[in-house]
């Protein structure tokens, strides 16, 4: 049987492609391009795009600051709807790389929707290097104390969650920016898509980004 529109998740259906583009995020392409800038992004480093969906950011990476970037999907779909040359199906919070591989991580709108943010976050830890960075941007709703649903805005936690979490797994937390702008934009664009999901986004959410540095010394070579 095939779903009907509406249970599709919103991150799959055509009107979020169509409101947000294709990066499927509040800020797109302006809110990475920013923190690339912020951790100093250079060409050659080793970057991984965790819920990489069409695989935009993981190519806007490469052409724009010269790194080399992967991606990792759970979605099927959502990998044979993009471009494939750079992406993994795999979990966000089971890597298929080694300890140390990457210099960044970026997770974009993707950490709240994961069973386990705190095993996700350790597993960032454990693919970035030593003084690597972790990229983060996602919804946030302040005074909630537990998730539930599916959806991002559904299980979207507080700012103080998030950084306990992330220093709990040992990072240090460098920057913490507002963009809960951005979230409204999109939120009125889906309802004036017709989505009445997007209701959600705008009511009680905000959007942040936050930058966070793995403790201990870098390796050599």
């Amino acid at each position: 049987m095939t779903p009907s529109t509406t249970e599709i998740p919103l991150w799959e259906h055509p009107v979020l492609r169509a409101a947000a583009g294709e990066t499927l995020r509040p800020g797109g392409f302006a809110i990475t391009d920013r923190a690339a800038a912020l951790i100093g992004l250079v060409p050659g480093w080793r970057v991984l795009d965790v819920g990489s969906g069409l695989g935009v950011t993981v190519d806007r990476l490469r052409a724009r600051f010269g790194v080399e970037s992967w991606g990792v999907e759970l979605s099927g779909s959502q990998i044979a709807r993009g471009d494939a040359r750079h992406v993994i199906q795999a979990r966000g919070d089971v890597l298929p790389f080694a300890d140390g591989t990457f210099d960044a991580v970026f997770c974009e709108c993707v950490l709240s929707l994961f069973e386990n943010p705190r095993q996700g976050l350790a597993e960032f830890h454990r693919v970035i290097r030593p003084q690597g960075v972790v990229v983060l941007a996602d919804l946030y709703a302040e005074g909630r104390i537990e998730s539930s649903g599916n959806s991002c805005g559904e299980r979207a936690v507080s700012l103080a969650t998030t950084r306990t979490q992330i220093e709990a797994c040992g990072f240090s937390v460098r920057l913490v920016e507002d963009h809960t702008d951005q979230l409204k934009n999109l939120a009125a664009k889906l309802v004036f898509a017709g989505d009445h999901r997007a209701g959600g986004c705008g009511c009680g959410l905000g959007y942040y980004l936050m930058i966070a540095q793995k403790e201990g010394e870098p390796h050599g070579g």
